[in-house]
């Protein structure tokens, strides 16, 4: 089983994860946890250890998804990550990627589910206007 930790700048997580599972349901061993500025950063460090030692209890493999390559949840959570073999840390949280982790997490290998999320999450940033034009033959 692999364990889902994302790590965002405010509240983005805690809402992204809110609206995955409206839309597949609650799932075991996913956690959001949310930096805000007023947080030391020994007391992320810390809310991050304790998270990802309870995910580790249960699973085999943790992912950890964060908001933007190069930020303070990227940042604090690559040490992490380091020291955890079976580990993770991809860049760009979107809900087609939460999507996937969330679905797949218990049924592929870990190295597939990297792999569907970073594809999936990418093909789904794309101008719909002009693809919809393209599928349709033209505009008229």
């Amino acid at each position: 089983m692999v364990g889902i930790i994302i790590v965002t700048h405010g509240e983005f997580g805690s809402y992204l994860l809110e609206a995955c599972e409206h839309i597949v349901g609650s799932k075991q061993n996913i956690k959001s946890i949310s930096i805000h500025n007023r947080m030391s950063m020994d007391e992320i460090k810390k809310t991050i250890k304790m998270i990802t030692d309870e995910i580790r209890k249960e699973c085999s493999g943790i992912i950890y998804l964060v908001d933007i390559p190069g930020g303070t949840p990227m940042n604090v959570v690559v040490p992490f990550a380091k020291e955890i073999e079976n580990s993770y840390v991809i860049c760009g949280v979107n809900m087609s990627m939460l999507i996937d982790a969330m679905t797949l997490k218990d049924r592929v290998s870990i190295d597939k589910l990297v792999e569907k999320i970073i594809s999936d999450g990418k093909r789904s940033i794309c101008e719909v206007k002009t693809l919809l034009i393209k599928s349709e033959g033209g505009l008229g």
